[in-house]
C-alpha cells in the first residue's frame, strides 16, 4: 500500500472518531420523584392523579388540592407544595433546577450545593435564587402579591420589573407587592417561622 492510501485510511478512521468525541455534549435532564403525598395532586399536561414513588418529568405542571401536601424531590434538594398550589417545573438539570411558582405556597428544603449547582423559584414578580438553605414562599396572583421567609441560609431575589435586588437571611423575610417600591428585609414573623418548621419532615 503506497502512503498517499494509507493516509487517507488513516483520515476515513479517525474522521467519525473525532466527530463522536467533539460532539456537544447534550444537557442532562432529571425527574422530581414524588417522596410524599397527602390529598390529592395533579400532573395536568399529563392529565394524570400523582402518586408516591410517581416520577414528574421537566415541563410539567402541578397542582394540589386545596387540603394537599406534595413533596418532589430532585438531586437538589426537596419542594413542598401546600393547599391550593400550583407549580411548572421549568427546568430539572442535573446542576440546575429552575421552578415556577404561579400561585400557593411551597417550602425549600435545598442539598448542600456545589459551585456549579443551583435552584431558582421563579414568581409572577420575582426570582428567588437559592443559596443553600431552608425557605418559604407564597404568591398571591390575584393582586401580584407574596411573602419570602428564610429558615436556614440566604436566598437573593430579583424583583423582574426593574431588577432591584436584596438578600435574605435567616431569620429574615421579605414582602411583595405592586405598591413596594423598594425590597425591604424584615424579621420573620413568629408564624412564618412556625410553618417553616415542617421542613424538618421533608426528605
Amino acid at each position: 500500500m503506497n502512503p498517499l492510501s494509507i493516509s487517507k485510511l488513516v483520515t476515513i478512521l479517525l474522521v467519525p472518531s473525532l466527530l463522536f468525541f467533539c460532539k456537544p455534549k447534550e444537557e442532562e435532564t432529571t425527574d422530581a420523584i414524588v417522596s410524599f403525598l397527602v390529598g390529592k395532586a395533579t400532573a395536568e399536561k399529563a392529565g394524570s392523579v400523582l402518586k408516591a414513588n410517581d416520577r414528574v418529568v421537566e415541563s410539567e405542571i402541578v397542582k394540589t388540592d386545596k387540603d394537599a401536601t406534595l413533596d418532589l424531590t430532585t438531586t437538589l434538594g426537596t419542594v413542598r407544595l401546600l393547599g391550593g398550589s400550583e407549580a411548572s417545573i421549568a427546568a430539572l438539570r442535573a446542576d440546575q433546577n429552575y421552578i415556577k411558582i404561579n400561585s400557593g405556597n411551597i417550602l425549600v428544603k435545598v442539598a448542600k450545593l456545589k459551585k456549579n449547582e443551583s435552584i431558582s423559584i421563579d414568581t409572577p414578580t420575582v426570582v428567588a435564587a437559592v443559596r443553600g438553605t431552608q425557605f418559604w414562599g407564597q404568591v398571591n396572583p390575584a393582586n401580584e402579591t407574596g411573602t419570602f421567609a428564610v429558615r436556614e441560609g440566604s436566598v437573593q431575589i430579583t424583583r423582574k420589573d426593574d431588577e432591584a435586588r436584596v438578600l435574605i437571611k435567616a431569620g429574615e423575610a421579605v414582602d411583595l407587592g405592586p405598591g413596594i417600591k423598594a425590597l425591604k428585609v424584615r424579621p420573620a414573623a413568629a408564624g412564618e417561622l412556625s410553618a417553616m418548621e415542617q421542613i424538618d419532615q421533608m426528605k
